[in-house]
């Protein structure tokens, strides 16, 4: 899948960010539990260079937990902090002040002998679109702040909050002007990262089935009564398509999905199995794992 980015708004954000971190002592980067590889950004991996930081992976309501304690694992290993939060429970959210104060511990021990009792720690909540940054603002500071909403782009401009001996700087999402591989595209467009206006939902949902064939066999069965699944590897949309038909022509049978004639409806089908891998309906899915990420960089 090849996506064409027009990166002024992303630009714009980048400035807004490069010319805040100098008022901040540490970044919160978020990234999607789920896909915590694809979901990082060049741009704030640089950033997070700059001052300390801890990378939160988010709707960990929605991932595998096995794979999310092995990508915390694998954070650690790379010298990072990571914890896993709910951002709309709030599940986590203590994990994320105690790494933050930890990471910031520097600060606090210079305030101390400067004779400051109270140190007040701002961090830069960073991170793509549509990755909880609103909710986990909204959530951390019990009220209702930032705008939210489950579509890339919602936060519009920065904005300080303020909660107690934390203060949080909210930035717009940045994603970057270009995918480093289609892959990548298509866990992005799978996680909700990506308009759907931009993607073709047939090759998304193809790539979705071909995973979960190899990685999640009994979720698929259990939920579309599918049996003998087949382990298929992704190439590409046009050599996997023989194979992964059969799969998109019984789901859209079981569910009525069906044109005049008979026929499949595969965009229907496409739209649903997209929605049901981002709402958890198919049960806690992560879409890349640390093993694989090892094998990339070795």
């Amino acid at each position: 899948m090849t996506i064409q980015w027009y990166p002024g708004h992303m630009a714009k954000a980048r400035r807004i960010m490069e010319s805040r971190i100098r008022q901040v002592d540490a970044l919160i980067e978020l990234v999607d539990a789920r896909l915590p590889i694809s979901s990082r950004n060049p741009v704030l991996e640089q950033l997070s260079t700059r001052r300390p930081s801890i990378i939160v992976m988010t709707r960990s309501d929605l991932a595998d937990p096995d794979a999310t304690e092995a990508w915390r694992t694998y954070f650690e290993t790379h010298g990072r902090t990571a914890v896993a939060a709910n951002v709309l429970s709030g599940e986590g959210l203590g994990l994320v002040r105690d790494a933050l104060f930890k990471v910031a511990s520097e600060k606090i021990n210079r305030d101390k002998q400067r004779g400051i009792k109270r140190t007040i720690i701002r961090a830069m909540v960073v991170g793509i679109p549509n990755v909880g940054k609103s909710s986990f603002i909204n959530k951390s500071a019990r009220r209702s702040i930032a705008k939210t909403g489950n579509q890339p782009g919602v936060t519009r401009q920065e904005q300080w909050v303020k909660m107690g001996d934390i203060e949080l700087l909210d930035t717009p999402g940045v994603l970057w002007p270009k995918i480093d591989t289609p892959e990548q595209g298509l866990r992005l467009a799978l996680s909700g990262a990506i308009k759907e206006q931009i993607y073709d939902v047939e090759e998304v949902a193809a790539y979705f089935l071909t995973f979960a064939s190899t990685r999640y066999p009994q979720l698929l069965a259990d939920r579309y009564k599918l049996t003998d699944i087949t382990p298929i590897e992704w190439s590409d949309m046009q050599t996997v398509w023989p194979q992964v038909e059969p799969l998109f022509t019984t789901i859209g049978k079981l569910r009525g999905m069906l044109v005049k004639g008979g026929e499949v409806d595969l965009e229907r089908v496409s739209r649903m199995v997209i929605k049901e891998v981002q709402d958890g309906i198919l049960g806690r899915i992560t879409l890349e794992w640390p093993e694989r990420q090892l094998n990339v960089e070795t």
